[in-house]
């Protein structure tokens, strides 16, 4: 008995353990038939045509509570992150494979943008930002110093990690890889930014799980891709893991510069351009110390005898840069550091709806429903932080009132 006992057991949990596999697999068919059907399905170029505006209008709704600046503001920042990609994989794949010298580069052309714009400022206009001021002040260098370090060279560590390890993923994947690492930047951006003090509505968390959706869905078909690729892509994806991390805790840092974050934060907030200013000498001589540590002096001894296309595509580059350094700075301070990541994905809707209806590259019905629930989940997040600073100013004027009226009590 015991024995037809035992048997019965062991047949019960065989066919438990089949039934399970199965499951798994119909479960794993269904979803690979669906990625497969959605991802086949090629719409019509009128239909990307509209799309392409589709996208636009999308992202003026999502933004539009910060008007036409800040609408410009932030498709120009999709521009210029697409240029620096591009015209960087260009200047890698012509033979000039040094990430970190491009990346001083881009750092040097930084930090002479801002010495030429604070010469401007101070010489013709007679104005002068604090850093200017704070280093007139040589009575207060010792306290001034211990400041810098102490908020900025933070901030440069993690900007040449981010710099350095982005550009060097670009020699083991492509740039639709790189960008399809960057899924998860919301997310973590915001939660580095809630472990800092920063208040983010129950909305806003909803917003950047709807956004994260969409983009898994638009990258779906580069997992694939990438799952065949070479065993190198392994190192590249290291390198985007790392960049992602960095930017990350980036992002928030600086953010704490130019914005409060939570009751607790009184200390002074500088403006965009002060934190880019503050933080450009301190990246650069990090990032030229990293570039001659590793890579030696022989990228810039090639300089000289570079292509003009090349040149030219390294100057672009550093354009670029400078431009999407302060405009993303810029964009920090207007939408914080968690709507920023979310802001910065968009280059990739609008790289392929471009693409798409003027280039007569396909466009997929999943790719369309991805682009639909990235731009959906920018919205929400906008409007959950919208509703919640509306709640947070309407208890300090309480808060405010009642001790006005029951203070001396």
């Amino acid at each position: 008995g015991s024995d037809c006992q035992l048997a019965n057991v062991v047949q019960a949990a065989t066919l438990l353990r089949l039934e399970a596999a199965m499951t798994v697999a119909v479960v794993s068919l269904l979803h690979e038939i669906s990625v497969l059907l959605l991802a086949g399905l090629v719409v019509p170029q009128w239909v990307a045509v509209l799309f392409t505006g589709g996208i636009f209008a999308g992202i003026t709704y999502a933004y539009r509570r910060h008007g036409l600046s800040g609408i410009l503001a932030i498709n120009s920042q999709v521009a210029a992150i697409i240029a620096v990609q591009m015209s960087t994989k260009c200047v890698l794949r012509s033979g000039f494979a040094f990430p970190m010298a491009i990346a001083s580069i881009h750092f040097f052309c930084v930090l002479v943008a801002c010495f030429l714009w604070q010469t401007y400022q101070a010489m013709w206009l007679g104005n002068k930002d604090k850093m200017v001021l704070m280093l007139e002040n040589r009575a207060e260098w010792p306290s001034s110093f211990r400041w810098y370090v102490t908020r900025f060279i933070p901030i440069a560590i993690l900007q040449c990690m981010n710099v350095v390890m982005n550009t060097a993923s670009l020699l083991y994947i492509g740039a639709g890889f790189n960008a399809l690492i960057g899924i998860l930047a919301p997310i973590v951006t915001a939660l580095v930014a809630f472990l800092f003090g920063a208040a983010i509505s129950e909305m806003a968390w909803l917003g950047i799980a709807v956004a994260i959706i969409g983009d898994s869905l638009i990258s779906a078909e580069g997992v694939v891709s990438m799952s065949a690729g070479s065993s190198l892509a392994l190192q590249g994806v290291m390198l985007g893991i790392g960049a992602l991390l960095a930017r990350s805790l980036r992002s928030v840092l600086m953010d704490r510069q130019m914005n409060s974050y939570g009751l607790e934060d009184d200390s002074a907030k500088l403006t965009s351009f002060e934190t880019v200013a503050f933080g450009a000498p301190a990246i650069f001589k990090l990032g030229i110390f990293l570039a001659l540590g590793f890579e030696g002096t022989a990228p810039f001894k090639l300089l000289p005898s570079l292509s003009p296309w090349t040149a030219s595509m390294l100057a672009l580059s550093a354009a670029s840069a400078v431009y999407l350094t302060f405009m993303g700075m810029f964009l920090i301070k207007l939408l914080g550091a968690s709507a920023a990541q979310i802001a910065g994905k968009l280059n990739i809707l609008v790289t392929v709806a471009l693409s798409s209806a003027f280039m007569g590259e396909d466009l997929t019905l999943l790719f369309i429903i991805g682009a639909a629930l990235v731009l959906c989940g920018a919205a929400i997040f906008e409007r959950g932080q919208l509703l919640a600073k509306q709640r947070w100013l309407a208890f300090n004027v309480g808060a405010k009132h009642l001790k006005k009226q029951y203070g001396s009590v």
